[in-house]
């Protein structure tokens, strides 16, 4: 059985690392609500324009642009947003198992790797990663988008992919995050609509708008996308660390109840050979 010394000692340990999970847990707090200003910011903008732009897709002659025609599938990208950081519970697991649902032959997927959890992860199972980025800010600026989007954009219009898929964290609370993925290109609006809209007229053109408009939407989408996921891994390492900071609190009580216990024995043993020792003295 320890001693009062080691459960002591162990209770301080416990005690430093309640401190830090509980500093932890105030910091992702701050940094998720500083994402979630920013994530409810952009996302009435994001969510208008991808509708607006699966509308104006299923309108539209698929001539006027790459990204509107379909094509046989014989390459897919898929690009993979994570966290650069763990301490978040379940939630990089979670993403990565909504990606590998996607995959049914490792040899024609391709990915993008956003965050240093789903690049470790790729790389050391074997999968293609043509491009990875990590340590972006929280949250993530818009012109970090760049890079990403033209390398969707590349590899789509040289034919090396003939469609691509996201694959994000969808934040609905501060306890609730869904792994979700989008598919980004081709563009096609699987729900039927009436068509009983007027024609569009394109001005100055249709090809000058279509050019235009598609790349912009679709970065931006990439961008909200970021904004959801980094949302969500806050509040989940927030949630993660306020559930270690209770455990711990839950240990330390049990660890005072073993000392006290322990004290209260080794005073007894003590108290029991007080007395024999005086019993033994009386009959001498």
């Amino acid at each position: 059985m320890a001693s009062v010394r080691d459960i002591r000692r162990h209770i301080r340990s416990v005690s430093n690392i309640k401190k830090i999970t509980k500093t932890m847990e105030m910091v992702a707090a701050a940094r998720m609500h500083k994402a979630t200003a920013a994530l409810l910011a952009s996302r009435p903008y994001a969510q208008l324009a991808w509708h607006m732009l699966l509308g104006l897709s299923s309108k539209a002659e698929r001539e006027l642009h790459p990204l509107l025609r379909s094509r046989s599938v014989e390459k897919t990208m898929i690009v993979l947003i994570t966290s650069d950081r763990g301490l978040c519970g379940s939630f990089n697991l979670h993403l990565i198992r909504q990606a590998l649902k996607l995959v049914t032959d490792k040899d024609r997927f391709q990915f993008i790797a956003i965050g240093r959890k789903g690049r470790e992860f790729l790389t050391r199972q074997g999968y293609q990663v043509i491009a990875e980025f990590t340590g972006l800010a929280a949250p993530v600026p818009y012109l970090a988008m760049g890079p990403i989007a033209q390398i969707v954009f590349k590899e789509y219009m040289e034919s090396k992919v003939d469609e691509v898929y996201i694959v994000y964290s969808n934040f609905i609370s501060n306890f609730v995050q869904k792994p979700s993925y989008l598919k980004l290109a081709p563009l096609i609006n699987e729900q039927a609509e009436p068509d009983v809209r007027a024609p569009f007229v394109y001005e100055p053109s249709a090809e000058a708008i279509m050019a235009t408009l598609i790349p912009r939407i679709i970065e931006y989408q990439i961008y909200a996308m970021m904004l959801e996921t980094q949302a969500s891994e806050f509040a989940a390492r927030m949630v993660a660390m306020k559930n270690a900071t209770e455990n711990a609190e839950k240990l330390i009580d049990d660890l005072v109840l073993s000392c006290n216990k322990v004290r209260q024995e080794s005073i007894t043993k003590e108290l029991t050979e007080l007395s024999t020792s005086t019993a033994v003295i009386e009959e001498v």
